[in-house]
């Protein structure tokens, strides 16, 4: 038998309850969760609970919330009796159904003169716990651990009284419902601010070893602190209010794929790079689009772990209005984008003169590409733009800058100084792509009347005929996809 006493009123003028604290053992035998409206018990959350409950840290929940049904066969009198003696502040000591209820009524004086003394119910409900059960309404997973549970806790509960079964099943549902979905959730970020913000209560050693945060926890705290994201006008323009989540989203991306390690220099590391990504983000012109933390966060890891997948990440970002679905979490969008770059066609646009006289180098490229697919696996789609079979005659200005924006690779033949060459190497270099510039070597031709000054800076790929031109490219192209020769 187990004896529940607490206070006995009416909560907030609405449903009978009686308030007090009882063990969480007691409370766990006594209860078992309401099947019309718990949800499945998560076993890795229990253990977390159970691991949090042990640890004796800042130990402290809500009350449990039980209910039980006070009427059984031929008793409808005595339970109508019951609620009216409560009502009327008056005591009781009877047995309803399966529990035994004593009501007694205590006296408060009020320390200010003039006012009346106040009479608190305490009640008492014994229960046999083997023969029934009180049905959990919210704390199932507190009681759940309480097998797991150290020290036989001293636990707050609410325990709410129904006269009917029916009443139990439809205000257990609507008081379930109320607790969890009226209330207005803890944001993430929020909840960040409160731990990184509060070294004293949060330690940094805690931080770096407790099983609940870990290094990426610590890394964001030491980023924020040297970060003045005002220096970032774009990085915090996007973010808008979210640079804890931010912060600790990269850092988790960053150490779980081996890019960072477990060490205050990575934080260096980080930070040395914000005014690049501040750039990227910059010359994506991703300001005017909505904010979304997912394609924020995965801009900056592509832009500090892979510039030819951060290239084309943008492009497929616009291309498939990506931003447009704020809820995706940052590392499922990298993970999704490296599954699609992986089956995407790789991509390189073929800048040159159309004559007779760039044929044979444009089909050294095409031999090229046919010698990557054969012996490396790698197949990229080669554009240029006089090729297109697609039946349609827009301007081909518009084939020229879309080829372009979604090629990780510029292919451009300086030879015979072609106008429309240098304007094409010029546009691939403000979008920050990869431009590998040719140039055809050719008697009594003065390289310098073909190539603009600004471009003639540049390496150049030059070339006597296309036996000396292959393997050139061909290790050029290689090592463009990052693949070494022996």
């Amino acid at each position: 038998m187990i004896k529940l006493s607490g206070i006995i009123d009416y909560s907030m003028g609405g449903f009978l309850c009686i308030r007090g604290y009882a063990s969480i053992e007691q409370l766990s035998q006594i209860s078992v969760p309401n099947e019309h409206i718990q949800r499945t018990l998560i076993e890795e959350h229990k253990g977390e609970m159970a691991s949090f409950l042990n640890s004796g840290e800042y130990r402290f929940f809500p009350e449990v919330i039980l209910s039980l049904n006070l009427l059984s066969a031929n008793n409808f009198s005595d339970v109508s009796s019951f609620f009216e003696a409560i009502r009327t502040k008056s005591t009781w000591n009877k047995s309803l159904g399966k529990y035994r209820i004593a009501v007694s009524n205590n006296t408060t004086k009020s320390p200010e003169s003039g006012q009346a003394p106040r009479i608190v119910q305490i009640g008492h409900i014994t229960i046999n716990e083997k023969e029934t059960k009180l049905l959990r309404i919210d704390g199932n997973h507190r009681l759940s651990a309480a097998n797991e549970v150290t020290d036989n806790l001293n636990t707050p509960f609410c325990v709410l009284l129904f006269r009917t079964p029916e009443e139990e099943n439809q205000f257990s549902r609507a008081i379930f419902h109320n607790i969890n979905a009226k209330q207005i959730p803890l944001k993430l970020e929020e909840n960040l601010k409160v731990i990184l913000e509060s070294p004293e209560v949060f330690s940094d050693t805690k931080l770096k070893n407790d099983p609940s945060f870990g290094w990426e926890f610590y890394l964001a705290r030491k980023a924020s602190q040297s970060i003045n994201f005002s220096e970032y006008p774009f990085i915090q323009a996007l973010l808008r209010g979210t640079e804890y989540t931010y912060l600790l989203e990269e850092f988790d991306l960053l150490l779980r794929n081996g890019l960072l390690n477990e060490s205050d220099d990575s934080v260096k590391k980080f930070t040395d790079e914000l005014p690049s990504i501040e750039e990227a983000l910059q010359e994506a012109h991703l300001k005017s689009l909505p904010q979304n933390l997912a394609v924020i966060g995965a801009v900056s890891f592509y832009k500090l772990t892979d510039e030819r997948k951060h290239n084309q990440f943008l492009y497929w970002v616009k291309e498939n209005c990506i931003t447009e679905a704020p809820d995706i979490h940052m590392g499922d969008l990298i993970e999704i984008f490296d599954k699609v770059y992986e089956n995407m066609p790789k991509t390189v646009f073929m800048s040159m003169q159309f004559c007779k006289e760039t044929e044979d180098t444009y089909q050294t490229v095409k031999d090229v590409k046919e010698t990557l697919k054969r012996e490396n696996n790698i197949d990229f789609e080669l554009i240029k733009v006089d090729e297109h079979t697609d039946g349609y005659s827009d301007e081909i200005y518009h084939r020229i800058t879309d080829g372009i924006q979604k090629s990780a690779l510029i292919i451009a033949d300086l030879s015979y100084g072609n106008k429309n060459v240098h304007h094409e190497i010029g546009y691939a270099q403000g979008l920050k792509k990869k431009v590998l510039l040719l140039y055809k070597i050719r008697d009594g031709v003065d390289s310098k009347a073909e190539i603009g000054s600004n471009i003639s800076m540049h390496d150049q790929l030059r070339f006597v005929n296309q036996t000396e031109l292959r393997p050139k490219l061909l290790k050029k192209i290689r090592e463009f996809f990052g693949i070494k020769e022996d």
